[in-house]
């Protein structure tokens, strides 16, 4: 599967609907957001805990309400007069066609969980269609006890330099369905993954050699800044 890294947002800002939008029309199999619940209970799609990189104002997500956050308007790329507003979880998943999945990246506690699962099953999306990932192993873990229904993947970062078995092991045991990685060059950790029964999912990959290379060894989704040219050269 080809996974659309917070949308196109090589074109759009980052995780604004017109950089969702943008990634179905391309054909994605799927997108990449991240969220964060605001101090009013509602969800939204950020990457970082305040708005200034995104919005040249400053507003903390866990300080502001729903209301606070949609006064702000995106910084676009070019277009001045896009007016974008930070999108809610609702508007997100409204915007996926049938059949295409959503990694919702939770970017803070597991307190984001009850309103999360709330909203998910209100929805018209398949469970199938739904992954949460997270690097907190207790997001994960609450995640599955709460309801495993929906699939939750182990994210981390090579450069915490982990031991890959015991890395592994604490997936196993937060009952994660899978780890998801920026590793480029070890086919150990690969096989390592698999071989104990978890999924193996690569981000954030832009060269096409390297996509290639990872969903060989037994990838089974490749998110990536740059889906259209990771498309054209992996489906052809």
């Amino acid at each position: 599967m080809i996974i659309a890294h917070r949308g196109v947002s090589f074109t759009f800002p980052e995780n604004s609907l017109p950089a969702f939008e943008a990634s179905w029309e391309l054909g994605v199999d799927g997108i990449e957001g991240d969220f964060h619940l605001t101090k009013d209970g509602e969800i939204i799609c950020i990457h970082d805990d305040d708005t200034e990189r995104v919005c040249n104002t400053k507003a903390v997500i866990h300080n502001s309400t729903l209301k606070d956050l949609k006064e702000l308007e995106l910084s676009s790329k070019g277009d001045s007069n896009l007016n974008l507003k930070i999108p809610t979880l609702s508007e997100v998943i409204q915007s996926a066609p049938k059949g295409k999945k959503i990694f919702i990246e939770i970017k803070c506690g597991p307190e984001i969980l009850s309103p999360l699962l709330n909203q998910l099953s209100n929805s018209e999306m398949s469970p199938d269609d739904i992954v949460v990932i997270s690097f907190h192993s207790d997001v994960i873990k609450e995640l599955k006890a709460l309801n495993p229904v929906y699939k939750g993947f182990f994210l981390y970062s090579c450069e915490d330099g982990r031991d890959f078995d015991r890395l592994i092991d604490e997936a196993l045991e937060i009952n994660a369905n899978g780890i998801s990685t920026d590793n480029e060059s070890s086919k150990l950790f690969v096989d390592k993954v698999i071989d104990a029964g978890l999924e193996y999912h690569s981000w954030t990959i832009d060269d096409a050699d390297i996509a290639l290379k990872l969903i060989e060894w037994g990838a089974s989704s490749i998110t990536t800044n740059d889906p259209e040219s990771i498309m054209k050269r992996i489906k052809g």
